[in-house]
């Protein structure tokens, strides 16, 4: 009995380490994505995004409202760096495996994180 949950404890985790250590790469996540976002101040928000990919290699995303950010994977996160009304903003996403990315966002001189959830 022990040998058998010892089994599946291994088991279990190895296929936790391996989602963690997912590597994404911008044809994974090109396309279209519905977005629900919670704003500095509480406020919740909906929305359109488009990424497509970049020369630089990155990607580049397209807010419903003209923003336009630009983001590198690494591993199965993906980071975005924009301005939005003259500040800047830095956004820290986890890329989960069925067109999910979520994460949270800061913008300069706001204090607190906005959240987004982006859902293909």
């Amino acid at each position: 009995m022990f040998l058998k949950s010892l089994l599946v404890c291994l088991a279990l985790s190895g296929t936790v380490a391996t989602n963690a250590w997912a590597q994404f790469t911008s044809a994974d996540i090109v396309g279209n994505y519905l977005v629900k976002g919670t704003d500095l101040d509480g406020t919740s928000y909906d929305g359109t995004v488009k990424i497509t990919p970049d020369a630089s290699g990155g990607v580049t995303v397209l807010w419903d409202d003209g923003s336009i950010g630009l983001g590198i994977i690494e591993g199965s996160k993906l980071y975005v760096g924009m301005v939005y009304e003259k500040r800047s903003i830095v956004m820290s996403m986890d890329i989960k495996p069925g067109g999910l990315i979520s994460g949270k966002w800061i913008q300069r001189t706001y204090a607190g994180n906005g959240l987004e959830q982006w859902k293909r």
